[in-house]
């Protein structure tokens, strides 16, 4: 049997080196671990200050009622404006929009991004219009969809979908154009065709910007639907924070605000996990 200089076996080293990447990756998930729960730790401190902060405002009158209400007035608010019968429809009303709206826009902006990237004609032909589209802020065209769509939900699904499609188009476009070219000549050279391209060096490499564009993409549908219903609408929360903010109640406000940046956040927590299934080489 060989054995050698050092005086081991090739078993016995080849196992010594196995117990040595088994404790190095044990050691990078405790820090991991730890790092995680550091972060939360550090969240959910700061949250809790600025309840604290908030209480202590409101209770000693730094803050007049009718600009911020208490956390126990905006609690009670909630628990009322929950019970109520209207609520939950108009919850739907709004979760309905924003999902269509982001999924809308989604799936236009990646799928114009992909073609003017892949196809000079495209990118020639529709390139110019896309970024004079993109001039004017999009908040300005509330109105005019609640004229063309009416106050129901598809005026608030495009107004999201318009906010959504451009940050998605830019990202695609963005993350497979800027793929090293000598990569892609490597790629020819190996006879790789156009979809074996796409498929293998320029969608990985887009992926971690596009992943970003869905996250921010989430975020302007909430604002889109939000402002929508604002401008006109008969249901949604915009249309009941809209109605509570006339009646002065706004503890009932500040519970509505509450809730939908909560249901934000925790869907953009969802995406960023799944970001990291997708992106899965970014956490090596």
């Amino acid at each position: 049997m060989a054995i050698a200089r050092d005086g081991f076996e090739p078993s016995v080293r080849a196992g010594f080196a196995e117990d040595a990447t088994a404790r190095f990756l044990d050691r990078e998930r405790r820090r991991r671990l730890r790092r995680s729960l550091t972060n939360r730790a550090l969240a959910v401190g700061f949250g809790l200050a600025v309840l604290l902060l908030w209480h202590v405002a409101t209770a000693w009158g730094w803050v007049h009622a009718l600009i911020i209400p208490s956390p126990f007035d905006t609690l009670a608010a909630g628990a009322r404006v929950a019970a109520a019968a209207t609520f939950w429809p108009n919850v739907v009303v709004t979760l309905e929009e924003i999902l269509w709206g982001f999924a809308i826009g989604l799936g236009a902006g990646v799928l114009f991004g992909v073609g003017v990237a892949m196809s000079d004609a495209v990118r020639a032909t529709i390139y110019p219009y896309l970024v004079a589209l993109q001039a004017p802020p999009k908040i300005v065209l509330a109105p005019i969809f609640i004229t063309w769509f009416g106050f129901d939900q598809a005026s608030k699904i495009a107004i999201a979908a318009v906010m959504c499609f451009f940050p998605m188009f830019l990202n695609t476009l963005t993350g497979l154009t800027s793929v090293d070219p000598n990569a892609v000549r490597l790629m020819r050279s190996l006879t790789a065709s156009r979809w074996q391209t796409f498929r293998y060096l320029l969608l990985p490499n887009a992926l971690p910007i596009m992943m970003a564009g869905v996250k921010m993409c989430w975020t302007l549908a909430v604002l889109g639907v939000i402002v929508g219903e604002f401008v006109g609408a008969s249901a949604g929360i915009g249309y009941l924070i809209y109605a509570m903010n006339f009646q002065l109640d706004i503890p009932g406000v500040f519970f509505l605000i509450i809730l939908l940046s909560l249901f934000t956040l925790v869907v953009y927590q969802l995406i960023e996990r799944l970001e990291t299934r997708i992106v899965f080489w970014k956490q090596l």
